[in-house]
């Protein structure tokens, strides 16, 4: 088994450059089941004459239930299915984003109907992008042009044309806690079907509800994680630009503790290019491990006060556990397709790091080892 890297490694906390990162994490690769609409859990109550006010009750009851039971990026998915009886739309873009001089930069996102290369081809054009202009941004409210308006710039205009899009709509919606900017983009390719007033208020009326259902979809997914947690394990949502989207009570001062220097936001450096570089192996600091798992393109983090096991060498570990059950330097040394010298050498090591002198003390340490053992298990 491959060790995990080290903090020591570099003690720099500088913070990423988001530029050299030039895709954000991309959430509609993910395909989900169809799944039972929560309005039917109140069909009587919502049995009155359709209206505005009820279609948007209905969308916001199916859009709270997704939050709870979908995975990251089957809920966007499943929203866009959703927005499709409230305020029709051809294709179209959600995601979370942080500033940088007065201009988004992506950290994930879902398109809904667009092809794979339009994040890229709308990188060209980010500068000219009214839309994509913050300096203009009033969060909550609706922005929207039409790709024909001849005050638009050209090169913008082209693009979208490209894509089909003529009437845009965006709105935006700020997570206060970690800085990010939520944000909604529906796009209609008909020339004859602008969005309505009353579409806009809808959509300005829903923007902080998909901002507080993303919010709980992160959370509910660290939920079902730790529901068999050991070891007071602290979980985390992040992306691999190391900008944490929703954290355990608790993960944030468990960082601080091993970077005291560390002031929040973006991840440290050196977990951020652990992320980034190895992300099949554990970043092993000096007070906590932490282990990383991807989930429709983000990345999950688990967090836990190291343990003696980690300060061993896989092969150190496999030693003393055969020699604590009582197997002898021969048999083990059979077993590990070893020399029974390098089996003692293993155990004289391992006694070393974990302060112990004989073979009762070792049988007790590992005995209390338990399901940490197994989860370092080669």
């Amino acid at each position: 088994m491959k060790k995990g890297a080290n903090a020591s490694e570099s003690s720099k906390l500088s913070v990423l450059n988001v530029k050299s990162l030039s895709e954000p994490i991309r959430l509609d690769t993910v395909t989900v089941p169809e799944r039972p609409a929560r309005r039917i859990d109140f069909a009587e109550t919502l049995a009155g004459p359709a209206n505005a006010d009820r279609k948007l009750s209905l969308f916001l009851l199916d859009l709270y239930a997704a939050a709870v039971r979908e995975d990251v990026g089957g809920f966007e998915r499943c929203f866009f299915s959703l927005l499709q009886d409230l305020v029709p739309c051809d294709s179209g873009w959600t995601g979370v984003a942080a500033p940088e001089e007065n201009r988004p930069v992506n950290h994930c996102s879902f398109v809904y109907r667009l092809p794979e290369n339009f994040f890229r081809q709308w990188l060209h054009v980010t500068d000219k992008d009214p839309l994509a202009d913050l300096s203009r941004l009033v969060f909550g409210q609706a922005m929207v042009i039409d790709s024909n308006d001849k005050t638009i710039d050209t090169e913008f205009r082209h693009w979208a044309q490209r894509f089909r899009l003529r009437h845009l709509l965006r709105v935006c919606a700020l997570d206060s806690r970690f800085g990010l900017i939520g944000f909604l983009s529906i796009y209609r390719q008909n020339g004859g079907h602008p969005f309505s007033d009353h579409e806009i208020t809808t959509v300005e009326t829903l923007i902080p509800h998909l901002a507080a259902t993303m919010r709980i979809n992160r959370t509910m997914q660290l939920f079902r994680l730790g529901q068999d947690a050991v070891n007071a394990t602290r979980r985390a949502i992040c992306d691999a630009y190391g900008m944490i989207h929703r954290a355990d009570e608790g993960f944030i001062e468990a960082l601080q503790a091993e970077w005291p220097s560390w002031t929040g936001g973006v991840l440290p450096s050196p977990l951020s290019r652990q992320i980034r570089s190895q992300p099949d192996l554990p970043f092993l600091g000096q007070l906590h491990r932490i282990d990383i798992s991807g989930i429709a393109g983000l990345f999950i983090l688990e967090l836990r006060r190291r343990s003696l096991a980690d300060r061993l060498a896989s092969r150190e570990l496999e030693t003393i556990q055969h020699f604590a059950n009582g197997v002898s330097y021969k048999e083990v040394a059979r077993r590990m397709n070893i020399s029974p010298a390098t089996v003692r050498h293993h155990l004289r090591s391992a006694y070393k790091k974990l302060g112990v002198h004989d073979k009762t003390q070792m049988s007790h340490l590992i005995s209390g080892m338990g399901d940490l053992y197994q989860s370092r298990k080669p």
